[in-house]
């Protein structure tokens, strides 16, 4: 069977087309993939008909399944997408295109999906507590947004809940954040994590040290944010402190954030840090002030103490996991099982 798995973002949109063995679903080809500038597009019919017509170069395969990892909140078949002015209808889709059926799923739960499917050279660990397979576990990720999802696996079959967590009010816990939170005040009504822990956050973050650099103001997020990141970690880093600076309080901020997860899900299962950010910064997320922050819990230090925490490297972690996702309801409905195929269902 051949199904379509695609991880849409407000920056970047990600399909590609798998060949999945019916009989041992293990058994899983690409045919064809495309990753598209999201803006390009005004709607996803338009990148959806391209892609088809790229496909159609390639092959005259048709379509058993699509899954859509989506950046926002799916209700009766409907996503409005936070951070790009698309709006995805289920039926629409299904319609329109002629396909035997469409999934939606938050692009979080996709991920978390994925976390299943990962291999040891696909995550660093940062926090090397001992984990359960059977247990709570989140996947969280700055990227163009912050999304948290998170996933229970403590009984024979497992669930996957998405949540809007990267909107939960941003709590300053210093002098220096008390001032930035005042800062981001002129500029939105409501202070979540994201409007930090985000592209558009970290140019934020920049303008807060250095507030006379209007040549930020009018540069486009994606660019200004690979001018912060060039500037704290080349030669120039020297004279453009604010970049540093910026980045620095932007990790703090996200290991005192994931911290909070630590308590608010205990997740033996442990954290996931995914999102395209964590992966450019690294180093930072290695150096010590990462973990110091983490852990700055108080009296329940030892629960973030005792969470495993993993940065995913892997980029396809949201495409796998849409594809799997996938695969897991054509099980599902179709009732069909052997021994080569997991027995687990969603």
């Amino acid at each position: 069977m051949y199904i379509l798995s695609a991880d849409i973002g407000g920056t970047k949109s990600w399909l590609c087309l798998y060949d999945v063995d019916q009989v041992d679903t293990r058994k899983i080809k690409i045919v064809y993939e495309y990753r598209y500038a999201s803006a390009n597009f005004s709607n996803f019919s338009l990148l959806l008909n391209d892609f088809l017509q790229k496909v159609k170069t390639k092959t005259l395969l048709g379509i058993d399944l699509m899954c859509l990892a989506l950046p926002g909140v799916i209700t009766q078949g409907l996503c409005y997408l936070t951070n790009l002015d698309w709006i995805l209808d289920q039926k629409q889709l299904q319609k329109e295109f002629s396909l035997r059926e469409v999934l939606f799923l938050n692009d979080f739960q996709a991920a978390a999906m994925g976390v299943n499917y990962l291999n040891e050279e696909d995550y660093i660990t940062l926090n090397p507590a001992k984990r359960k397979k059977q247990a709570i576990t989140v996947v969280t990720g700055a990227g163009t947004g912050l999304g948290l999802a998170w996933m229970d696996s403590s009984q024979t079959s497992f669930q996957l809940f998405s949540t809007e967590g990267g909107h939960c009010d941003f709590a300053p816990v210093n002098e220096q954040q008390i001032e930035l939170l005042r800062f981001l005040r002129r500029f939105y009504d409501h202070v979540s994590y994201e409007r930090i822990l985000s592209g558009e956050g970290l140019v934020k973050l920049y303008q807060f040290f250095n507030p006379d650099d209007l040549a930020s103001k009018n540069v486009e997020t994606s660019i200004m944010t690979q001018l912060i990141h060039h500037l704290a970690t080349h030669v120039d880093a020297k004279w453009h402190p604010q970049a540093k600076a910026a980045i620095d309080l932007f990790v703090q901020i996200y290991a005192a954030y994931i911290g909070n997860l630590a308590l608010l899900y205990k997740p033996a299962g442990g954290i996931y840090i995914a999102g395209g950010i964590a992966i450019h910064i690294l180093p930072w997320m290695q150096e010590q002030q990462f973990l110091t922050h983490y852990l700055n819990k108080g009296r329940m230090r030892h629960l973030a103490e005792k969470t495993a925490l993993y940065l995913v490297t892997n980029t396809r972690l949201g495409l796998q996991g849409a594809l799997h996702f996938a695969i897991h309801q054509y099980i599902k409905n179709e009732g069909f099982y052997n021994d080569k195929t997991t027995k687990r269902t969603v």
